[in-house]
C-alpha cells in the first residue's frame, strides 16, 4: 500500500488543531519524512513551539492567517508555502471565520507522541 486517504489516517486532537498523519503513521511509514494536514478552527491560535532537530515546511490549502516565525509574521492564505527551521520558535493564527488547513511536512520523520 502507497496510499492514504484522510479517514483513514491517524488522527491527533491537540490545543488549537487537529493534526491527521498520512505519511508517518501506523498505516503508511516514511523512512525519511512525515506528511499530514491540520485543520486549525476558526479565530484559534496553536501554542508557540519549536523543533530542536528537524524542519518543518506548511503549505496553506483554504483559510487565512499568520505565522509567526521566530521575530517575523507571514501572511497565511491558499498556495502560500512557509518554512519553519530547525530551532525557530513558531506557531499558527487563524484569523478567520473559516478553518485553516495546511499540508505539513518534516523531515527528518516527527514523532508526535509527547505533543500537546
Amino acid at each position: 500500500m502507497y496510499s492514504i486517504h484522510k479517514s483513514e489516517a491517524d488522527k491527533l486532537s491537540l490545543v488549537g488543531r487537529d493534526v491527521y498523519v498520512f505519511i508517518g503513521s501506523e498505516k503508511l511509514k516514511g523512512e525519511n519524512l512525515t506528511v499530514g494536514m491540520t485543520e486549525v478552527p476558526p479565530e484559534t491560535a496553536m501554542k508557540p513551539h519549536v523543533h530542536e532537530d528537524r524542519e518543518e515546511v506548511i503549505f496553506i490549502i483554504e483559510g487565512t492567517g499568520e505565522a509567526i516565525v521566530g521575530d517575523s509574521i507571514e501572511e497565511l492564505r491558499p498556495e502560500t508555502a512557509v518554512l519553519f527551521p530547525i530551532g525557530v520558535t513558531h506557531r499558527v493564527v487563524n484569523k478567520s471565520s473559516g478553518v485553516l488547513k495546511f499540508v505539513f511536512c518534516f523531515n527528518p520523520v516527527n514523532d508526535f507522541s509527547g505533543v500537546k
